[in-house]
């Protein structure tokens, strides 16, 4: 393709409260091309979901919004309303975080399943039928006639989470948007879910933003990723670059924080001190100054810009962090 598939430049999203103007985005852009993967990683509250209900131009009346995105070389927020209603599922599909929000605990799983094949695909009742026994085949869910018939609340979380995910992709988008997809799961089935969406992506050669708090998540499944705090962005690095060597204090403390096997049973999980920044008054400089153990008298009065470390590789940062593998940070546990 001459263009990306998606592109984000410069967005910025407000939501006007009445305690004042939350400031959920600012200045984030990214560039995803077909069978791209993007991780966006970061804490509750940096702006990720926000980020993809953006993408997926499903954003309140109450929100501000600056910058554009563009889906296939057109601005997601021009598009004509009797097209706007074709565009989430057949254009842009997206998976959420708990499948039992996601799903009607009222109507069965094929009920679900085929609404969105015969609003958008315009097929009887027996093809949508047909495609979805297909679709559950594809997410590799056993016996499928049978799970068509049952409810949600009779299915294990897993299933439920690839049920999901065949909704998602009933009617082939070009994107998959997949928003914390395995928080509520064990680790096992974590991974068949990670395994099946990548397999997906390849096979339909689809692009997949995969947002996530766990940088150990994307490590080998995505292609590039975003770290986001505050609304910003804090480092972006194709993956290699980022394990070969982060840069930003904000990764530092991400990788810090993720739960190790051969420490001793009992040992205390490492936590990122204080709190994210208040959306709604912001501190002045770096966002996160507060919480950072490297913050000097400049990152308190001046915000850092995207700095360049080669061109696969930027960080916001005035005090970057020496050239460390982010592999050898587990390992020794730094």
């Amino acid at each position: 393709m001459a263009e990306p598939l998606l592109s984000v430049s410069a967005v910025s999203v407000s939501f006007d409260t009445p305690r004042g103007a939350v400031h959920a985005l600012d200045d984030v852009s990214l560039d995803l091309w077909p069978r791209q993967t993007i991780g966006v990683v970061g804490e509750s509250g940096s702006g990720k979901s926000v980020l993809a209900r953006t993408i997926m131009n499903l954003l309140p009346r109450n929100a501000s919004v600056g910058g554009s995105v563009r889906f296939l070389g057109r601005d997601v927020r021009d598009l004509p309303p009797d097209e706007r209603k074709h565009f989430w599922g057949t254009r842009i599909g997206m998976v959420f975080q708990d499948p039992m929000t996601s799903l009607n605990p009222t109507k069965r799983i094929g009920t679900q399943l085929t609404e969105g094949l015969r609003y958008h695909k315009k097929l009887s009742r027996s093809e949508a039928r047909t495609a979805a026994l297909e679709l559950l085949d594809q997410v590799h869910i056993p016996d499928a006639a049978r799970r068509l018939r049952q409810y949600p609340h009779e299915l294990s979380g897993g299933m439920r989470q690839r049920i999901v995910i065949a909704i998602a992709l009933a009617c082939e988008p070009r994107l998959l948007i997949a928003d914390e997809p395995t928080t509520a799961l064990d680790v096992t089935v974590q991974r068949r879910i990670l395994d099946l969406l990548d397999e997906l992506r390849r096979d339909r050669e689809m692009g997949l933003i995969l947002i996530t708090h766990d940088l150990g998540v994307v490590k080998g499944r995505a292609d590039e990723i975003m770290v986001m705090y505050g609304g910003r962005v804090m480092e972006r690095a194709d993956t290699a670059s980022l394990f070969a060597g982060h840069h930003h204090p904000y990764t530092e403390a991400l990788l810090g924080s993720i739960p190790r096997l051969d420490k001793p049973a009992h040992t205390r999980l490492v936590a990122i001190p204080g709190r994210p920044p208040n959306l709604v008054d912001l501190p002045r400089g770096c966002r996160f100054t507060a919480r950072c153990g490297y913050a000097q008298e400049r990152c308190a009065s001046e915000e850092p810009s995207l700095f360049r470390a080669n061109p696969e590789h930027e960080y916001a940062c005035f005090h970057p962090l020496p050239h460390q593998s982010a592999d050898a940070q587990l390992a020794t546990g730094t």
